[in-house]
Formats: structure tokens, sequence, C-alpha cells
């Protein structure tokens, strides 16, 4: 099983949940006809909750693999959903364009710098990105996403590279230990159904990291706008 096997027996990719996109989509005072990407959409775990608070908008969800936009586009009719790169949104300008934990493939200032002229005057991007929730850092949690290749920092980093990418932060707070247990629920329920194997290895790995040393990390969401 791939990956994206995986996913596909999912309803989410990754940490989050409708509560935290709905008070980035306030913070972000997205009015309800706004233009959204959806950017590195995934399975679609938001778009839903995207295209609820836009009536009388348009919702565009984008990612790289197709499997993943067959899904989108089969659950949410009235998402245009695109296979495409997220340095490259297509359409637009956005109102909002909204990244969940999709950000680390770009880099923050390269993802904030692709997408400044996507937007339409007053535009917000809303996203969350893996930091430090402090000043703890368990040699296991540093250990365990070094063999996966992140070097995890904190949110004084994370304001570091917003502000040197010409951003300001409106709003900002933690996903929170809901939305990871949103993911990791039925992701685990999921791998007790499957063969052993290195990937779902791999996955309890994470989950058991987790499930020992979350309160140390967590995902920073943030709303910005361009300065």
């Amino acid at each position: 099983m791939s990956i994206i096997d995986l996913f596909l027996t999912l309803e989410r990719a990754g940490p989050g949940d409708a509560e935290s996109l709905r008070w980035a989509l306030d913070v972000a005072q997205t009015p309800a006809d706004a233009r959204v990407l959806d950017a590195g959409c995934g399975i679609g775990a938001d778009t839903g909750t995207l295209i609820a608070a836009v009536p009388r908008g348009r919702v565009v969800a984008l990612d790289a693999a197709e499997p993943f936009v067959d899904v989108v586009a089969g659950k949410y009719p009235r998402a245009e959903a695109v296979v495409g790169d997220m340095r490259a949104p297509p359409a637009g300008p956005y109102d909002l364009i909204w990244s969940a934990g999709a950000v680390y493939n770009l880099g923050v200032g390269a993802a904030l710098a692709a997408w400044r002229a996507h937007l339409a005057p007053g535009g917000r991007v809303a996203f969350s990105d893996l930091r430090w929730t402090g000043t703890e850092r368990p040699q296991a949690v540093v250990d365990y996403f070094a063999s996966e290749g992140v070097t995890l920092s904190d949110t004084a980093a994370l304001d570091g590279e917003i502000a040197q990418a010409g951003w300001r932060v409106i709003g900002a707070r933690w996903v929170g230990r809901a939305g990871w247990a949103a993911y990791y629920e039925p992701l685990e329920a999921q791998l007790a159904n499957e063969r052993d194997n290195a990937l779902v290895e791999a996955f309890k790995s994470e989950i058991n990291c987790w499930k020992l040393h979350g309160d140390s990390f967590d995902y920073r969401l943030v709303v910005v706008e361009p300065q």
C-alpha cells in the first residue's frame, strides 16, 4: 500500500479540524462571496468547510496528486478541483488562500512570495506549519523528525520568516490536540486493518511520538496579509 492509497481510505490527510478553519476564516474576515484557494487540498478535508463559508463565492481545490483531486471533484462538485503546483495557482485572484500543513513543501517564504501576486486587494493567506510549542525539546521528538528529514523551529522563527517575506500576522493560534485526534484516530483505526509493512510501522511510530510528547509540538495556524 502506498501513502496515497492509505489516505484515500480516510477523510483527512493531516492534523486540523473545522473549528480551527472557521477561526481562520473569521480572523481573515472572509466574505460570503469570496474567491478561495485550497492550496494542497489533499483529499478535501477542509474543502467542504470552505464551500459552506462562501455560499456566494468560489472554491478552487488544488493538489499535485491526481488521485486526491479526483476524490475532491467527486465529493464537492461546487469546487473547481485542479491538479497543479501550489507555486502557480490557477485562476484567481483570491480573497483567501488556505493551506493546511502543505506550506512545508515550498517553505514559508517561498509560498508567500509565490502567492502574493494571486491575492485580490485586501486578500489574506491562512496556513498551518509544524513548530515547537515552547522550550521543551524531547530528544525522542528531535530524533523522530530528524529521521524524516525535518528540523523543527519555534514560533519566533516562523514570525521572522513571515516578516522577512514582507507579510504581517493578523492572527495566530495552535491547531490543538483536537485537530491531531481528528487525523490520528481514524488513521490508527485504519492501520489496524493493514498488514505490517514499513509504511504502517512508520505511521505507528509517528502516532506514538505524538501520544507521548504531543504537547511539545503542534501546527501553528496563522492568518497573514502582505505589508
